[in-house]
């Protein structure tokens, strides 16, 4: 456990002049407790502790082994890396007298903190954007900071707070004039309500959000617009004009050397050829996509490919591949507690112990998916538990009663979101029970 004296020293590094000279002069707790914070909050960004400490104890966080060659060594600023300078200079502005200085800080910190995963941290920076932006009437700022909160009640599958988010982003970008906001929020819509099952809505949004790019010169944004298109096609049965959509969009992005979106547009297309039940070829998009994540560091794209390929190796009769993939899909998804993914990851254990033959086994882990599922509360991963569920229990005869209610309610929930080739395949499977 680092010592005060080991804290102060990192601190300094953090604070603005005042605060440091304060901190230097008459110790830690001199400084406002809300600078200590946010200073603490600081160094867990660059990854000098490993953890957020308790703000009444702050010795109660751990150094990691950057934050121990710092101590050790005490180095100058200067001789800091400059993505660690910009990022301390960042830190530094956050107690400016001047807002302007303040909201700049705080809006490169939501954008890194949401890149780097940092949930907490990011919320964090929103609430402080949203209170300095208000009185002020800066509606980009709100804007800014209510798009990012949306960003992340989606990866939190809280669609109805991420619809309520990006509905009051978009006005405040309607009211401030900004158009490529108004065109990055109205494609975010559009994932809400394709995950809620309104693909109507979720169809207009894309478009819009496709139209303004183009309008307004933006290729990146557009080709985004038809890569979120390809996945509604998909939904719509235009198989053809998906893929013809989504391959463009994945040249695009490797052509511009955004391996981000390229590894999600790739996940994407493999999500596309496993619902036309061509698992094989699924496979080949989903590996790369792995294979490029794991490079990247993206752990949500990483745990939904790896998710995917599990199911189609469970497809293709290949148990080894179902749960080595499955096994690092869930060491990832478990810690950010992404119940929609860990749903599907369960129903891959499944389908793993049908193979093996473990019939009891197999219906534990598809109870568990189902249950999962329903807390997630998105729809069509329900409905895919509650189909294979369905399923197995068909195939070993154990339960054809309980086989039908999870085929009917697989069907039904189906319907409910207007995937009526699903609908079909589900009833298919229950007539034949």
């Amino acid at each position: 456990m680092p010592s005060k004296e080991d804290i102060s020293a990192l601190m300094s590094y953090v604070l603005s002049e005042d605060k440091r000279m304060l901190l230097l002069t008459k110790g830690p707790e001199c400084v406002p407790k809300e600078i200590r914070v946010a200073a603490l909050r600081g160094l867990q960004d660059l990854h000098w502790i490993d953890h957020a400490p308790d703000p009444d104890d702050e010795l109660s966080c751990v150094l990691t082994e950057e934050g121990q060659r710092i101590l050790t060594e005490r180095p100058s600023t200067d001789e800091l890396n400059k993505s660690t300078q910009e990022h301390i200079a960042a830190l530094r502005c956050l107690d400016s007298p001047r807002s302007e200085v303040r909201t700049d800080a705080l809006r490169k910190f939501i954008s890194t903190g949401f890149a780097r995963g940092d949930l907490d941290g990011t919320l964090a920076h929103v609430c402080e954007l949203k209170e300095m932006a208000r009185p002020r009437k800066d509606f980009g700022s709100l804007a800014f900071a209510l798009l990012h909160q949306g960003h992340v009640e989606v990866i939190k599958n809280h669609w109805k707070e991420a619809l309520e988010s990006y509905l009051a982003a978009l006005e405040m970008y309607t009211e401030c004039g900004d158009r490529k906001g108004v065109c990055t929020t109205s494609r975010a819509l559009g994932i809400v309500y394709g995950n809620r099952g309104d693909y109507a809505s979720a169809m207009r949004c894309f478009e819009t959000s496709l139209s303004l790019a183009r309008d307004l010169g933006d290729v990146e944004g557009a080709a985004k617009a038809e890569s979120n298109l390809a996945i509604v096609y998909d939904l719509q049965g235009r198989y053809e004009d998906s893929e013809k959509a989504g391959r463009s969009c994945l040249d695009h992005f490797l052509a511009a050397g955004d391996f981000e979106t390229a590894a999600r547009i790739s996940n994407n297309l493999g999500v596309l050829h496993m619902s036309r039940e061509n698992f094989a070829l699924a496979i080949d998009y989903l590996e790369k996509t792995i294979e490029s994540t794991r490079k990247l560091g993206n752990k949500q794209v990483l745990a939904a490919a790896l998710v995917n390929a599990g199911y189609c190796h469970g497809k293709l009769g290949n148990m080894g591949g179902v749960v080595q993939y499955t096994d690092e899909a869930v060491s990832i998804l478990k810690e950010p507690n992404d119940l929609n993914m860990l749903s599907l990851a369960y129903r891959n254990y499944g389908i793993a112990e049908t193979m093996r033959p473990d019939p009891h086994a197999a219906s534990e882990w598809f109870e568990r998916s189902v249950r999962t599922a329903e807390a997630s509360g998105v729809e069509d991963t329900l409905a895919a538990c509650c189909y294979e569920y369905g399923v197995a229990l068909i195939g070993n005869t154990a339960n054809p009663r309980l086989a039908r209610k999870l085929l009917k309610r697989s069907s039904s929930t189906y319907r409910n979101i207007g995937n009526m080739e699903f609908a079909r395949r589900a009833e298919t499977r229950l007539n034949a029970a």
